[in-house]
């Protein structure tokens, strides 16, 4: 047993020096996959390639509002969906480790234990071992390695690697998604309350009025058409009030479920209030540079993803390449072997074995095959970065036009509610004074009333415009 393993420990020795150029070569194996290029695309001549401006992450504090401060920072630290992104990147982050481990050996340990018994101590196998009963005990570290001569195991790292800053841009993505919602409910739910308060004002009015035209018809000075009238009215104004009611409590609930307040949370009315004072209290729209960088655009969550799925998907041609070649193994092994257990680690009972393994395929066609898909998921992935630029573009130009729009809305409701509040004053001189049927009153009340709601709604859409610049600019810009 002594020779055999001095023999065998020999032998190790003299063949290490061979092994050296093995691994060398397994290390540094050539890469079977295309080199990256990034698509070009024609962008427009405003956008500087090489401007400083620099970039804003936390845009939503250029509204200068502390309480939206607060909201957006508990709505990033609760929201479930940005959990939900945080654990797929922990996710992919585990399958890079895993693909990196590929390039390495894989160890492993094995023990094993028999006791052999002869029904007769003069049967042959009595008689070898000396006795009825023996025992044989054996325990080795083994480790095998498969080389990456062709790239394989490092092309698929890398696809995982690319794979891994997809997830986190997508998670980055969740993120910008859920702070612009915040930003967007808050402004919402402050034009909501000021529909309901402009609704309840109204309807107060008219029921009060109603109360006056009421004993008016009952001194025989109006006629009951126009009764009926100022009842119909005193109802529309009720279905405003209900209207704005509904709509107020579906942007608090959806605000309280981006903030990952609890089910007991969500169900207390009230819980949540923006005043109504928010609409004309935030500043005005930020001037945006002439000359916006188009790396504004590169930092796009969802840009830099469908770049990263294009890298991974370019790596995953290599590792299909790969298949058409060879694949080669080393084993090596260490144990020790013994008919006691309490001489299993004496060095004369080592034993030491290093044996290597081709694998060569034949299957050519379903190799072909394989390489096939994997061209046409690149030209998938090519096909949908495009695409995410060209809706990064439009995207821009849509949210530029109606922060411009919703702004000359704005200033032109403003106008038209100033120009209808007098109107209705006319009207109710006019009526009173017996020169104007009711109609005419309620026709310029009622009209007062649609452009005061669309005056609340206007402002509501010209702030969420501003954070739709902002995100459609993958968090804004540094004035």
């Amino acid at each position: 047993m002594t020779n055999n393993g001095t023999r065998e420990s020999t032998y190790m020795i003299k063949i290490a020096p061979l092994l050296a150029p093995a691994l060398v070569l397994a290390l540094t194996g050539c890469s079977l996959a295309p080199q990256y290029q990034r698509p070009e695309m024609e962008l427009p001549q405003a956008w500087d390639a090489t401007s400083s401006i620099a970039i804003q992450t936390r845009w939503w504090e250029r509204f200068h509002d502390d309480t939206l401060n607060a909201l957006v920072e508990e709505a990033l630290a609760n929201n479930r969906n940005i959990a939900q992104a945080m654990a797929s990147v922990r996710q992919a982050q585990a399958a890079l480790g895993m693909a990196r481990d590929a390039l390495l050996p894989v160890p492993s340990a094995a023990a094993n234990g028999a006791r052999t018994m002869a029904r007769d101590a003069s049967s042959p196998t009595a008689l070898q071992h000396g006795g009825r009963n023996t025992n044989a005990f054996s325990g080795s570290l083994s480790a095998s390695w498969t080389l990456d001569f062709w790239g394989k195991y490092w092309n698929a790292s890398e696809s995982a690697r690319a794979s891994l800053v997809a997830t986190e841009a997508a998670r980055d993505n969740v993120i910008l998604t859920v702070a612009a919602s915040t930003v967007e409910s808050w402004f919402w739910l402050s034009a909501y309350t000021w529909q309901e308060e402009i609704a309840e004002s109204v309807l107060k009015n008219r029921e009060d009025s109603l109360v006056l035209y009421q004993n008016r018809f009952d001194n025989g000075q109006i006629s009951e058409y126009d009764l009926l009238s100022i009842r119909a009215n005193v109802e529309t104004a009720r279905n405003a009030l209900a209207s704005a009611r509904i709509a107020k409590n579906a942007a608090e609930t959806s605000l309280a479920v981006l903030l990952g307040r609890s089910p007991a949370e969500i169900m207390k009315k009230n819980n949540l209030k923006a005043p109504s004072s928010l609409m004309t209290s935030l500043p005005t729209t930020p001037a945006l540079p002439s000359d916006l960088p188009s790396r504004l655009l590169e930092q796009r969550p969802d840009i830099r993803q469908a770049e990263a799925n294009l890298q991974a998907a370019n790596f995953d041609i290599g590792v299909a390449r790969a298949e058409f070649f060879p694949s080669f193994s080393l084993t090596g092994l260490l144990g020790s072997a013994s008919l006691e257990l309490n001489e299993l680690l004496r060095g004369a009972n080592a034993y030491s074995a290093l044996s290597g393994g081709l694998s060569l395929p034949l299957n050519f066609w379903t190799i072909k095959r394989g390489v096939d898909s994997a061209q046409a998921a690149k030209d998938s992935a090519v096909a949908a970065y495009e695409l995410a630029v060209l809706n990064a573009f439009k995207d821009v130009r849509d949210a530029l036009v109606q922060q411009q729009e919703y702004a000359n809305s704005v200033q032109a409701l403003t106008s038209q509610v100033e120009y209808l509040t007098k109107a209705v004053e006319h009207a109710r001189t006019r009526y009173d004074s017996g020169f104007a049927s009711y109609l005419d009153l309620l026709t310029s009340e009622s009209n007062l009333f649609t452009a005061q709601q669309s005056l609340a709604a206007a402002h509501a859409q010209h702030l969420v415009s501003i954070a739709e610049v902002c995100l459609a600019l993958g968090g804004g810009w540094q004035e």
